[in-house]
């Protein structure tokens, strides 16, 4: 489940036009979990962006540190990008392995 308790360093600059959704931790690896950042997450947009970011526990400070990108996913409906975030936190490795490399219609060439 997503939770905001989470003691995250952002830079300033990442944050710009950007609002922190929610963080995860690994339940096995508690050192390590995601951050997602998002970009016109309302109603109305018509582009909405999640940006996924792996972070770091730094055990000297207890904060986590972004560590990488882990991929950017965009939506053009609210609903559709609501879902996937309700979803992310229980979603298998094969379900992300098919989100991040999707298959795309082959056309007719007749």
């Amino acid at each position: 489940m997503w939770s905001n308790n989470l003691k995250v360093e952002v830079p300033k600059e990442m944050l710009k036009g950007m609002q922190i959704e929610g963080t995860t931790v690994s339940p096995s690896h508690p050192e390590v979990g995601v951050l997602i950042l998002s970009k016109g997450f309302n109603q109305f947009s018509t582009e909405i962006v999640f940006r996924l970011y792996r972070i770091q526990k730094d055990p000297t400070t207890d904060s986590y540190y972004i560590v990488l990108e882990l991929e950017a996913f965009m939506f053009k409906r609210f609903k559709e990008a609501k879902d996937f975030l309700e979803k992310l936190p229980n979603m298998t490795g094969l379900e992300m392995l098919l989100l991040l490399n999707p298959v795309h219609p082959v056309s007719n060439l007749q």
